[in-house]
């Protein structure tokens, strides 16, 4: 028996939490001084507090729902701009297709850039609009009457980077609490707390907790497989986006 491994950086910040979350939940029920753990889940708990707090301050910024609003519109934008190409591939005029699949490169190229994060999204829509400048693509756009779109993607591009420009600027407030550090403590401690529990496992040491050890593997090994299910399904939706462009 041993603990099950999970990939901790690859969560998002609110499953991140709730896993944390989970598992600190789990170590109230146990005997953490007979199993030697209560110092270090003290410090973890402590941790993961102040990534709480830390997604609380991400939550409740006063620009998180203009962003998000702004986020939707550029893709909007994206799909539309994309869709159009695509669909003028099966134009009736042999240099009107030529054009549509000159640009349709463009878009297999970089695939569907509204799964990506917000700042790679931006970026890698301000890298197809400067392909785009390329003079044999920016032909094409004005001879498929795209310009109107191009213009208006950037626009958007444009207007949400300001806009992530604007909330990165915020005053945080009294806490100094960053969710990229208060992550990184929260992993430290929950794996050497692992980390010890396999060392138990392995040497069989500290024999009276050996049953709350077992049991402890045990519920944590499920909480483990449910969150990697959560995220095998957020994988798969990306997976499916991609696939509709």
């Amino acid at each position: 028996m041993n603990i099950i491994s999970i990939s901790l950086t690859r969560m998002t910040n609110e499953v991140h939490v709730q896993f944390h979350v989970s598992v600190a939940t789990l170590m109230e029920r146990l005997d953490l001084p007979t199993m030697g753990l209560e110092p270090l889940c003290n410090l973890y708990k402590q941790t993961l507090a102040n990534e709480q707090e830390a997604l609380l301050i991400i939550t409740k910024s006063e620009r998180t729902t203009l962003i998000s609003v702004q986020d939707r519109v550029r893709d909007a934008i994206f799909r539309g701009l994309s869709d159009t190409v695509k669909g003028l591939r099966n134009h009736f005029d042999a240099q009107m297709r030529n054009d549509a699949n000159r640009l349709w490169a463009v878009f297999l190229h970089y695939g569907n850039i509204t799964v990506k994060t917000f700042d790679a999204q931006t970026a890698a829509t301000s890298d197809m609009l400067r392909e785009f400048k390329r003079p044999e693509l920016q032909q094409a756009i004005v001879n498929l009457k795209l310009t109107d779109w191009v213009e208006k993607l950037d626009e958007e591009n444009q207007k949400f980077h300001q806009l992530m420009m604007l909330r990165y600027n915020e005053p945080v407030g009294q806490t100094t609490f960053r969710m990229k550090t208060a992550r990184k403590e929260t992993d430290k401690y929950y794996r050497a707390i692992t980390a010890h529990v396999d060392n138990l496992l392995l040497t069989g040491n500290n024999e009276p907790a050996m049953n709350d050890i077992a049991d402890f593997v045990t519920e944590l090994n499920a909480i483990i497989r449910r969150f990697k299910n959560i995220m095998a399904q957020q994988l798969g939706k990306k997976a499916e986006k991609n696939e509709k462009l």
